[in-house]
């Protein structure tokens, strides 16, 4: 294997300023968060100067920073808060990015619905510089396809830049309390999110409307790899019967929804080290359209274990060197336009 430059495309940070306006709305929840970014051994979080020695042992190049963890994160902000907090995130990411320009490349963040929304979203890009913007795979318990995110989706396409969708707690999991427990929203909720907002953003007809429009998913495209034949059933069946299946929200759409799953949607290697399953993604995919990620800094040993597992998957998929680079860093160049 030779050696290729390395982006990784979807990591997070927590800047220590953005902790800090939290903290003025937020007293109480996210305490434990709160705290743990200050203490010394949890300075990988907020710290880009111990991130960078952590990208030198693992040779990684750039990262593409986002704004994390999410979470119950912004479910609790309250709306008069939301504008504020939001600016406070993409400025101190923005800070970060302009003082190691050669180490990093910024992500804005919408992560939720409020008053003058776009505004934030156009300054992200053509201000602090961005390469696209972090949605949720639900804006506090609207879906990603509600009809105030039309403009966000116009102004997007227009740019020709990325929509990365990032997995949070899904509303209905308040309904099941027990789900929470053991993690298990984080674990197998999470992933089941995420497809249900790429499966909106392709049957409600986005797009229909905004063909050239990308999309950059976390876990290697969740669940769709997976259940694509389920998928391309029912919609066929729904099609074929439309007085049954049809439903009153279903529409034919241009193209077949595989098409724009496969077209429209990149995703990342973060399926922890297993090799199978990325397989599988990767060959439901394709190479155009699989791009390396770790999710550092969140995982065991400080994070480091996801990154040298995913590293290893990667690898194990036992690629030539040309599609290899693909992964790690060509895609990333030509998805950013960097």
């Amino acid at each position: 294997m030779g050696k290729f430059e390395r982006i990784d495309i979807f990591c997070h940070i927590t800047p220590k300023k953005f902790i800090q306006e939290y903290v003025k709305s937020m007293v109480v929840h996210f305490l434990r968060l709160i705290e743990t970014n200050v203490k010394d051994e949890f300075t990988y979080f907020s710290d880009p100067e111990y991130r960078i020695r952590y990208m030198n042992k693992f040779g990684i190049d750039i990262e593409v920073l986002t704004l994390g963890p999410t979470g119950d994160l912004w479910n609790v902000v309250q709306n008069r808060d939301l504008p504020k907090l939001v600016r406070v995130a993409n400025d101190s990411l923005a800070e970060i990015v302009n003082k190691y320009p050669d180490k990093f490349i910024g992500i804005g963040v919408l992560p939720a619905i409020y008053e003058g929304f776009i505004d934030e979203v156009k300054r992200s890009i053509r201000d602090l510089g961005f390469k696209g913007v972090m949605i949720l795979s639900n804006l506090v318990g609207k879906p990603v396809d509600a009809d105030e995110m039309d403009s966000f989706y116009q102004f997007m396409s227009s740019q020709n830049l990325p929509v990365f969708i990032h997995p949070t707690n899904p509303p209905y999991g308040n309904s099941y309390p027990w789900a929470r427990e053991y993690r298990l929203i984080q674990m197998l909720g999470w992933p089941y999110d995420t497809s249900l907002a790429m499966a909106r953003v392709v049957f409600s007809g986005i797009l229909d409307r905004y063909p050239n429009l990308k999309f950059v998913i976390h876990h290697a495209g969740a669940m769709i790899p997976f259940f694509s034949k389920r998928i391309e059933g029912f919609y066929d069946e729904a099609v074929e019967y439309p007085e049954v299946y049809g439903g009153e929200t279903f529409r034919k759409l241009n193209k077949h929804p595989i098409e724009y799953f496969k077209n429209n949607f990149y995703v990342d290697t973060v399926l922890n080290g297993n090799t199978s399953a990325l397989r599988a993604s990767y060959e439901f995919y394709g190479i155009d359209h699989m791009v390396f990620a770790t999710d550092y800094p969140f995982g065991p040993e400080k994070g480091e274990r996801w990154t040298r597992d995913i590293l290893n998957s990667v690898i194990e998929l036992k690629l030539d060197d040309y599609n290899q680079e693909k992964i790690f860093s060509k895609n990333a160049r030509q998805l950013l336009r960097i």
